[in-house]
């Protein structure tokens, strides 16, 4: 069966069902030809980052002619997607699946400031990203830097922005705004406490007056985990920023090509892709769009999933927490995949999303009967008539999110 479709070829091998003898019967698949906004949520150890690199896999391996057109972007704060490019060394549990081991071509980004970090497993991690100081309005840069807008160094960092905008255009460093701030006649005291502020901005190393384009990052036809696990000098703000300026970038690129494309069509002229359609994977999501206070992340996600399916952009999120997720975003969560939940908030969040999709059983009543190791849970679409049970596909790669544990630094005997 297709949850959400009805082409085959163009849908993922989620895995099979299960029934209350654990027998396994029919495939489950997830229609990957539509854009789809997923959500995929658990307690820890129930397997949803499993079933997040399981849907990423799948992606790897539709068709050329349809990979081509699209890109699958992962915004990975555990540092566990890289390891796509390993094949499983657990063969024995593809036994039974019909499926063989693999690895996957992948890009792996991480901020370039950080490269000496990363240069020991650049063997995995193959390029660094930056992003131009002028992509962040003056805004932006008081809220990275805790800056009061009452404050005085908020007026002179509104100034040195526009000076160095005046001077280099959208092409200008951090220390280009540190020699704007040395030049003030301001005050010594708020000149040295913006200065404070900016070199710490310049040490976090994401920010070059040469910066990544989006273009260049996001490619028809490759899988990119965007790596942000070694960035734990960046405080958690700055990586909010960091990916709402992206989903901003990709939603604003995939619009405009879908009016050009949109335009060809009625023209009856042939359509070529020119900024590809986006599967977007985001872990911990409730962190980067969180119920109850904002981030910056939020608005750009909000309207992801709000207007993105004209312009083909989908949105596959995995959380331990959904009663914590911005209800703006669970609320247009078309598909939703359910591992073990316990927590009453939790729990509630996806009840009120089961009640308002179709089905009259309460989630204590699916959680009971859930089979208690990692990998069983519970499948759903708006289209779809049933709740279906399913026990996900093992990994054809390597799984890199199980927990360290001591044996494995023990010498052998």
């Amino acid at each position: 069966m297709i949850i959400g479709g009805d082409k085959e070829e163009l849908s993922a091998y989620l895995g099979r069902k299960f029934d209350s003898t654990d027998e396994l019967g029919e495939q489950v698949r997830l229609d990957l030809n539509e854009p789809h906004m997923v959500t995929v949520c658990g307690k820890r150890g129930s397997g949803k980052s499993h079933t997040l690199g399981v849907m990423m896999e799948e992606l790897m391996t539709l068709p050329a002619q349809a990979r081509q057109n699209l890109n699958g972007l992962v915004i990975d704060a555990m540092g566990i997607y890289w390891s796509l490019q390993v094949q499983t060394p657990d063969t024995d549990l593809l036994d039974g699946w019909d499926i063989s081991p693999r690895e996957y071509p992948v890009k792996v980004y991480y901020p370039a400031g950080l490269e000496e970090q990363y240069e020991e497993i650049q063997q995995y991690f193959h390029e660094g990203f930056e992003l131009y100081p002028s992509e962040l309005s003056v805004e932006d840069w008081l809220y990275l830097l805790d800056i009061d807008e009452t404050q005085a160094q908020a007026g002179l960092l509104s100034q040195v922005i526009e000076q160095a905008e005046e001077d280099f255009g959208q092409y200008y460093s951090i220390m280009d705004l540190l020699d704007k701030v040395e030049a003030s006649p301001e005050s010594a005291n708020i000149k040295d406490a913006l200065h404070r502020r900016l070199e710490k901005a310049k040490n976090w190393g994401i920010f070059s007056s040469s910066g990544s384009k989006i273009e260049e990052i996001v490619e028809g036809g490759e899988f990119v985990v965007l790596d942000l696990s070694g960035a734990g000098a960046l405080p958690w703000n700055v990586r909010t920023m960091l990916t709402g300026i992206l989903v901003k970038k990709m939603y604003n690129k995939r619009s405009f090509d879908r009016s050009r494309e949109e335009v060809k069509k009625i023209k009856g002229e042939h359509t070529e892709v020119n900024f590809p359609l986006v599967w977007l994977f985001l872990d911990e999501a409730h962190l980067f769009a969180p119920s109850g206070h904002t981030e910056p992340s939020t608005a750009p996600l909000v309207e992801w999933v709000r207007q993105g399916r004209r312009p083909g952009l989908s949105l596959v999120m995995a959380t331990q927490q959904p009663g914590a997720l911005d209800n703006r975003i669970l609320s247009q969560c078309d598909t939703l995949i359910i591992h073990r939940l316990t927590a009453g908030q939790d729990s509630d969040a996806v009840g009120d999303k089961i009640s308002e999709l179709h089905d009259a059983q309460t989630i204590s009543h699916y959680m009971q009967q859930i089979p208690k190791a990692p990998g069983y849970a519970y499948a759903m679409n708006d289209d779809a008539e049933t709740i279906v049970p399913v026990k996900v596909r093992p990994r054809k790669s390597w799984h890199a999110g199980d927990s360290a544990k001591l044996e494995e630094f023990l010498e052998s005997p």
